[in-house]
């Protein structure tokens, strides 16, 4: 039995007995890895391109530019932040019942066409999904309801954006041919880039405020 045969046939095992717990896994792995891979991209960028970027060039455009305008006063980044990752894991492991709950829901109860159910998805979960997001990650790192105000004002609005050019398409395959047991591993393994993604303009919007804060404090 080939590798990929083996782990198809652990992951229906486990999802069979353990539904819920499996899918927490599985989006939590998946959630550390993108971290990590964003971490490592800023890192390399920063080392190894011309005047220390944070990010590929790709990114420099869907990044807004409210959280990249101080973005050379930045200070250099770790070489690895774990626990940055382990926030990232670790949401990714408790939103997993939400997420793996509201497919079940729409495969059970509302049965629909895929591309209704493409549109159901974008225009109800997908805000609300960002939305637990930037909550999340702003009490994690500030501990303040000021942090989440932050995050929204500067982060939610363009993260929404790029959903919306990125994921229609992708959830039109994921309800079309993906089986219920591996739609979020399927959205969760191509979201590896989103993630990173997320990650980046999470952490950009950190540092920012950082930047504002200390630049405040300078001036009093």
């Amino acid at each position: 039995m080939n590798p990929v045969s083996a782990l198809k046939r652990i992951y229906n095992q486990s999802y069979s007995k353990r539904p819920i717990l499996t899918l927490c896994i599985t989006n939590c792995v998946l959630g550390g890895l993108s971290d990590c891979l964003a971490q490592s991209i800023t890192y390399y960028e920063y080392h190894h391109s011309e005047g220390g970027k944070r990010q590929p060039d790709i990114m420099d455009n869907r990044l807004p530019e409210n959280i990249r305008s101080h973005q050379d006063l930045y200070p250099e980044p770790a070489i690895y932040e774990f626990s940055r990752t382990a926030r990232f894991a670790l949401y990714n492991f408790s939103i997993a019942p939400v997420v793996g709950t509201w497919y079940m829901t729409l495969d059970r109860y509302f049965p629909m066409p895929p591309a209704t159910a493409k549109a159901t998805d974008q225009v109800f979960f997908a805000p609300l999904g960002l939305a637990i997001f930037f909550t999340v990650m702003g009490l994690a790192e500030s501990g303040k309801w000021e942090g989440v105000q932050e995050k929204f004002r500067d982060a939610f609005k363009p993260a929404l954006m790029a959903n919306y050019t990125v994921w229609p398409l992708v959830q039109l395959i994921n309800f079309k041919f993906m089986p219920l047991q591996y739609r979020l591993p399927f959205v969760s393994a191509l979201g590896i880039l989103w993630n990173a993604y997320l990650s980046w303009i999470n952490n950009a919007s950190k540092e920012e405020e950082k930047m504002i804060e200390l630049q405040k404090s300078a001036h009093q």
